[in-house]
C-alpha cells in the first residue's frame, strides 16, 4: 500500500510490499510470482506458526562408547530401533564390526552384544536389522547368514540356523526384512530380484514357498526396492520401475499381487515413510506420494482397502533443487516422518566453486560439479504447512569426516519429560537432532571430548531469500526502505542483502550483531537501487534469529498510477 495518504503532483508514490509471516519453499517457479508466505530459499531454518527460526543443532551422543579395540577404527554399519518388551526399554542399536551396541540415556556407555567366533560385518555386507518379534536379525546380503539374538543382555549373537523349523525350507540369506502381521517378510535374492517371500506364521524358521512365494513383474527388468506394511492386511511392494500391492498377508494362500503403477517406482528403499494415510518416497521423477483411494463397492466410513499413486511430485515446489540430487548414488537416500515434517536424506554434490551450491550456477560458472556418495542433504517437509520449509546442510559433509545422514532412528531419550526423539546415524555414530544450539562435529564412536578429542562445536549458517517483490508493476523502480521483524538474543550476527533483477546487483544493506535478548524492527536504507523486482536475503552466521516479518518500499513510473498494491 502507499506509504503516504496524499501526494502532491510532482510526488512519487511510495509503495510497500512484504510477507507478514513464512510457510513454505517455492524455488520452482519465477520467484516474481510467488504469493505472500512463500520464499525462494530455505536452509537451515524452520518455517513454523508463519515464523522463520534457524534449526536448532546436533548433539554428537556416541562419544562415551566404550570400545574394545582401538577407538578411531571404529564404524557404524548399520542401526535401527530395539524395543525391548520384557522391560518396555527402548534401544539405539547399530552394528559395528564385531559387535552390536545397545544405547540409550541410561546406558550412554553402550551394552556389548558380540557376534559369534568369528563373524563380522563389513561394508560390502549392506548390513541392516530386522526386530522380529523378541528377537533382534542382522542381514548380511546373499552370501552370509543372518545373525539373530534373542534379546537377552546376557547373551550373544548367533548364526541364524540353516535347519527349517517345519516342513518348510530355511530363512534364505537376504538384505534386509520387515515383521509384519506375525510373519516375517524378506526378498529372497537367491531366488531373483523380484521375489518376496513370507514366513509362516510365528515361524521366522519356516518359509512355505508354495504359498508364501510371490514373484512380482516377472519376465521385466524390474527389480524389488522395498515394501511397506499397509492397511488391511496388505503390503505395498516398491520395485525399481514400478509399485504393486499383496492382499491377504495372514491368510497367504488366499494372496494376490495387484498392479498398482508403473509409470514410476521407488529408488531407494529407506526413503519409504508414512504419515496417516499417505506413503511418501524418493522416485526418478522426485518424491512421490501413495495414498488411499476410494473403493466404489464400499462407501463412505467404511475401510478403504485402496491406494493410489499422485501424478504430480509432491517435490513439485523444489523440483530445480532435486535436480542437484546424484541419483546414481541415491539407493542409500534415507527418509522418516517425525514430529510432522518429512526427513528426506540425499546425496547432493559439491562445485569447485564454493560460491556456487547448485549444479546449475556452478556450471554455467564454469566450475566443476561432482556429485556426492553419501547423503549430504536433508529435504524437510512440512505436513502442517503443506510445503517444503528447509534444505539442511551440516558441517563437514565434505570434509574429512563426510558427515551424512545414512539412517534416520526414533528413540525414547531425555527426562522432563521422556519422550521420543529423533536420532541422525552415520558411520561416525549417532547424533540427536533438534536439541542444540550449535552443531556438535568432529568426532567418532568411542571419542569423546575427553579422550584427546576435541569436540568442535560450529555455528549454524542459514539462509533466507524472500520472494522477489515487484508490487505488480513491470517497471523499473527505485528500492528506498526495508523493514524486518525479528527477535534476537544475545550474540545472534546475521546480514541482509538486497538482490535486484533487471539490473543484477547484490548488496549488503544491514549487519546485525545482537547485544540483548529482544524483539525489535530493523529499519535501513536500500540506496534507491534500481531494478525491476528485489527480494531481501538473510544470512545468518551466529545463533538462532526469528524472523518474524519483512516490508520493502519503492518508488517507480508504473506505481504512480497504481491505486494500492495488497
Amino acid at each position: 500500500m502507499p506509504r503516504y495518504s496524499n501526494y502532491g503532483p510532482l510526488d512519487n508514490r511510495v509503495v510497500a510490499e512484504g510477507d507478514q509471516g513464512f510457510r513454505a519453499i517455492d524455488s520452482y517457479l519465477e520467484s516474481t510470482t510467488l504469493t505472500g508466505g512463500q520464499v525462494e530459499t530455505s536452509e537451515n531454518f524452520r518455517l513454523e506458526g508463519d515464523t522463520a527460526i534457524v534449526r536448532k543443532g546436533l548433539d554428537f551422543l556416541a562419544g562415551g562408547v566404550t570400545l574394545t579395540y582401538s577407538a578411531g577404527t571404529e564404524q557404524v554399519f548399520a542401526s535401527t530401533l530395539f524395543s525391548d518388551a520384557a522391560t518396555g526399554n527402548e534401544y539405539l542399536v547399530v552394528a559395528t564390526k564385531d559387535k552390536a551396541i545397545l544405547w540409550n540415556d541410561s546406558n550412554a556407555s553402550g551394552i556389548d552384544i558380540d557376534y559369534p567366533g568369528s563373524e563380522v560385518v563389513a561394508t560390502a555386507d549392506g548390513a541392516t536389522f530386522t526386530q522380529n518379534f523378541d528377537q533382534l536379525i542382522l542381514w548380511r546380503g546373499s552370501s552370509k547368514r543372518p545373525l539373530t539374538w534373542d534379546g537377552n543382555t546376557s547373551n550373544d549373537f548367533t548364526v541364524k540356523t540353516a535347519s527349517a523349523s517345519g516342513a518348510g525350507i530355511a530363512c534364505p540369506n537376504s538384505d534386509y526384512g520387515l515383521s509384519f502381521r506375525n510373519r516375517l517378510i524378506i526378498p529372497q535374492p537367491t531366488d531373483s530380484n523380484y521375489t518376496v517371500l513370507m514366513s509362516d506364521l510365528l515361524a521366522s524358521d519356516n518359509f512355505t514357498t508354495a504359498d508364501s512365494q510371490f514373484r512380482i513383474n516377472k519376465g521385466s527388468a524390474d527389480y524389488l526396492v522395498g515394501f511397506y506394511p499397509y492397511m488391511e492386511d496388505q503390503l505395498i511392494v516398491f520395485m525399481r520401475n514400478s509399485i504393486h500391492l499383496i492382499n491377504n498377508v495372514a491368510t497367504t494362500s488366499a494372496a494376490n499381487v495387484y498392479e498398482i503403477t508403473r509409470e514410476y517406482g521407488c529408488v531407494a528403499r529407506k526413503s519409504i515413510a508414512a504419515s496417516g494415510p499417505q506413503y511418501y518416497f524418493l522416485s526418478d521423477s522426485g518424491v512421490m506420494v501413495m495414498q488411499q483411494g476410494l473403493d466404489p463397492a464400499k462407501g463412505l466410513g467404511v475401510a478403504i482397502s485402496k491406494i493410489s499413486g499422485e501424478a504430480i511430485p509432491l517435490s513439485r515446489q523444489v523440483q530445480d533443487q532435486f535436480a542437484d540430487v546424484n541419483f546414481a548414488a541415491a539407493t542409500g537416500a534415507t527418509g522418516i516422518v517425525f514430529d510432522n515434517k518429512y526427513y528426506l536424506a540425499v546425496p547432493t554434490g559439491t562445485c569447485s566453486s564454493a560460491a556456487n551450491k547448485t549444479k546449475a550456477a556452478c556450471t554455467s560458472a564454469g566450475g566443476t560439479w561432482t556429485g556426492a556418495t553419501t547423503n549430504t542433504a536433508v529435504f524437510i517437509y512440512d505436513i502442517l504447512n503443506g510445503g517444503w520449509t528447509s534444505v539442511d546442510r551440516y558441517p563437514d559433509a565434505f570434509g574429512s569426516l563426510d558427515f551424512a545422514v545414512d539412517d534416520w532412528v526414533i528413540c525414547s531419550h531425555g527426562s522432563n519429560p521422556t519422550r521420543r526423539r529423533l536420532f541422525a546415524c552415520n558411520t561416525t555414530g549417532w547424533y540427536l537432532m533438534e536439541e542444540s544450539a550449535t552443531d556438535d562435529s568432529g568426532r567418532k564412536i568411542g571419542e569423546d571430548s575427553g579422550g584427546g578429542t576435541t569436540t568442535t562445536n560450529t555455528a549454524i549458517p542459514a539462509k533466507l531469500k524472500t520472494r522477489s517483490y515487484t508490487f505488480g508493476d513491470m517497471s523499473i523502480k527505485s528500492w528506498h526502505r526495508a523493514q524486518v521483524g525479528v527477535d534476537v538474543t544475545n550474540g545472534d550476527a546475521f546480514t541482509v542483502k538486497l538482490n535486484t533483477t533487471d539490473p543484477d546487483t547484490t548488496n549488503t544493506v544491514h549487519t546485525e550483531s545482537a547485544s540483548a535478548t529482544e524483539d525489535k524492527i530493523l529499519r535501513f536504507g536500500l540506496a534507491r537501487t534500481r531494478g525491476y523486482s528485489a527480494n531481501l536475503e538473510i544470512d545468518v552466521t551466529v545463533g538462532r534469529p526469528e524472523i518474524r516479518h519483512i516490508l520493502v518500499e519503492a518508488t517507480g513510473v508504473g506505481l504512480n498510477v497504481v491505486k494500492e498494491v495488497a
